[in-house]
């Protein structure tokens, strides 16, 4: 897991209800100073700095339809800005708030890496932490303190589980139920009862693929028998022909020349077929045409004075054929563009074309018609001698039949050859190809009614495969079942171990800042539940809030947030201040504190001696309007004065400022 790191770099506020300001938290350095304390008077908008940092951090204005408690009590232009900065793994990202007070609207911008996008866009890496609800957590105040024990205002489990990741384990158990939703969103029945179901379908047309198969082979054993016995009588009947010797060559001679001239009909048939391919054949307008082409080229003398090689020629001539000498430069021309003209290729082309003419048609357009013709009467003549040769030995079988044995074997054979028709048109039915049916359309077919083969294999495949995808269902939904199991137990174990670990952290933090105080963290369950009672008093309840985010913070070190507090120690008694200052800077690597000036004893000098090397970044922040501060905060020479408000920088004037304190 990839550290992720968060740092505020500052912001800038105008025309809100809060002074207009800008605070740089990398002014006096490079980097955001660890600690950087913000001293502003009650009312001054301390209140409403803090909910425009929420605001900015969580986007949970973008829906809000009511913003009029940020505008600036007198302003005119109903116009408001608040520009957070932040620092995200090394590289700069922007919140701007836009509020249109006419309107009640506030419109986002986020600016990260490519530019900037209209909305509350963060980067995916920040989004479990800038939520309404995490980052109550690390910009916190004494309200929240006591939120903390109210599981209704502020979940602390959540909290433990988005720093620690521990709802992944829920977002896995979640992404495995959508995988198995998406993998049988298509299913009518995932369970034993659809499984059994298909089987009980596969086995039908299992069964009658099988009886098919029988059945057509019990066919073809007949068909090969009744051929088997039909070559017998074959033989037979030819031996019983031949028994009267001058029958026998009657018959032979008959059949020979049958033959003969049945051969002769195909030769012929097939010098036809070739002829009526050639349209010059067809028709002597084709002939005539290809007779016009081969004259119109010999008329123009091509290709014989257009060779590329004449151009060659003339080009070592002294004069053109024009009559004007010849140069360098022309004989340059002349050979450049014989290319264009036809070269030896092209003359190879036009003289095939010539004989291929000439071969084709002949001296005569009508020739090749006139061949045709004389093959056809060829052929109508060789038909009808065929047809005479087949009568004659067609009656010389049946006068050989007259015979009482020859006829018997006949009859036979007619017999046999029409049980071998009535087989075949048997063996149709189950060799029938038949239409493409769908897969849809064969589940709601009777396999019974069915005869073709390859159809019934066809639906057989379809319930084959219906089966698989049924037991993979069935042993997706046993694995489904376990990875959920497990994904559940984990989570619950994880949620409730990290849970007592936070728990048990908290309670030595609370008696490492109030030794001689009871009060403990029962359990974490939603909220904060003490042992032995419902609440503490302000300070122990913000001392509890503080041992609790300290321990989360610490515990969680991959993940670097900053920590923003308000008012961090006017609850607490004056003896806890000091280890609270001890505390602070150990919270986070970039703490923000907003305090007014009753805070600062005992609780700043600790805070500082905490910080160490590091320092610490003070400024004052007021409302204008009281002289006396107004005046001293004039001679400050790095003193920044806005339209409604002093800000002022630097350690001296933080430490003397006495602001005159007053509820707002």
């Amino acid at each position: 897991m990839m550290a992720t790191t968060l740092r505020i770099l500052g912001w800038k506020a105008e025309g809100l209800r809060c002074p207009d300001h800008e605070i740089d938290f990398c002014a006096e350095r490079d980097r955001p100073a660890p600690v950087s304390l913000i001293q502003m008077p009650n009312g001054t908008g301390k209140t409403t700095t803090l909910e425009l940092l929420r605001a900015a951090l969580s986007g949970s204005l973008e829906e809000s339809a009511t913003i009029g408690g940020f505008r600036k009590q007198g302003a005119g232009n109903g116009h408001g800005e608040f520009t957070l900065r932040l620092e995200h793994d090394g590289r700069q990202l922007t919140l701007l708030l836009e509020f249109d007070f006419n309107m009640d609207r506030v419109t986002y911008k986020t600016t990260w890496q490519e530019g900037q996008e209209l909305g509350f866009r963060p980067p995916q890496r920040l989004r479990r932490f800038l939520n309404e609800n995490f980052v109550n957590f690390f910009v916190f105040d004494g309200e929240l303190a006591d939120d903390l024990r109210d599981p209704a205002k502020t979940d602390a489990r959540k909290a433990i589980e988005s720093l620690f990741q521990v709802n992944l384990l829920d977002r896995m158990k979640n992404s495995v139920q959508d995988y198995w939703d998406r993998q049988t969103k298509n299913e009518s029945a995932k369970g034993q009862a659809g499984l059994t179901r298909s089987l009980n379908r596969l086995q039908k047309w299992s069964t009658r693929l099988d009886r098919l198969k029988h059945e057509k082979a019990a066919f073809e054993r007949t068909h090969a028998d009744a051929e088997t016995q039909l070559k017998r009588l074959e033989v037979r009947y030819e031996e019983e022909i031949n028994k009267e010797k001058g029958r026998t060559t009657k018959i032979s001679e008959a059949r020979n020349l049958a033959e003969k001239l049945r051969n002769g009909v195909a030769e012929t048939t097939k010098a036809v077929l070739d002829n009526m391919r050639e349209p010059q054949a067809l028709s002597t307008e084709f002939a005539h045409a290809l007779l016009d082409l081969k004259s119109g080229l010999d008329r123009v003398k091509l290709p014989e004075s257009a060779a590329r090689e004449w151009f060659e020629e003339l080009a070592d001539e002294d004069e053109c054929v024009c009559g004007r000498p010849i140069n360098e430069d022309i004989q340059a021309v002349i050979r450049e563009r014989a290319e264009r003209y036809l070269g030896t290729d092209d003359i190879t082309l036009l003289n095939r074309i010539k004989s291929g003419i000439s071969e084709a048609v002949g001296a005569s357009a009508s020739s090749p018609s006139e061949v045709l013709s004389g093959r056809l009467r060829e052929l109508a003549k060789q038909s009808r001698q065929l047809q005479d040769a087949e009568n004659e030995l067609v009656l010389l079988h049946s006068e050989a039949e007259e015979d009482q044995a020859v006829r018997v074997v006949r009859v036979e054979i007619d017999r046999l050859r029409e049980k071998q028709d009535k087989i075949r048109e048997e063996l149709r039915k189950y060799e029938d190809d038949g239409e493409r049916i769908p897969a849809d359309r064969l589940k709601s077919m009777d396999p019974e009614k069915l005869y073709s083969i390859k159809v019934v294999e066809t639906g057989k495949a379809v319930f084959q495969r219906e089966v698989e995808r049924r037991e993979e269902i069935r042993m997706l939904a046993r694995r489904k079942d376990i990875l959920v199991g497990i994904l559940e137990q984990a989570y619950a174990a994880a949620k409730q171990e990290i849970a007592e670990e936070i728990r048990d952290e908290t309670n030595k933090r609370i008696v490492r800042l109030m030794p001689n105080n009871n009060i403990r963290v029962d359990r974490i369950d939603g909220a904060l539940l003490l042992r032995g009672q419902s609440s503490g008093s302000a300070g122990e309840n913000l001392s509890v809030g503080y041992a609790f985010l300290a321990t989360l913070f610490d515990r969680a070190d991959e993940h670097h947030l900053p920590f923003v507090v308000d008012s961090p120690v006017i609850p607490i008694d004056r003896d806890i201040r000091a280890p609270v200052g001890n505390l602070l800077p150990r919270l986070a690597g970039q703490v923000i504190a907003f305090i007014i000036s009753t805070e600062r004893d005992v609780f700043v000098p600790s805070l500082k001696a905490a910080s160490g090397c590091g320092g610490v970044q003070y400024v004052t922040l007021f409302r204008k309007g009281k002289d006396r501060l107004d005046a001293r905060a004039a001679t400050v020479s790095n003193a920044v004065e806005t339209t409604d408000g002093f800000y002022v920088p630097g350690e001296e004037f933080f430490v003397e400022f006495q602001g005159e304190d007053e509820d707002g």
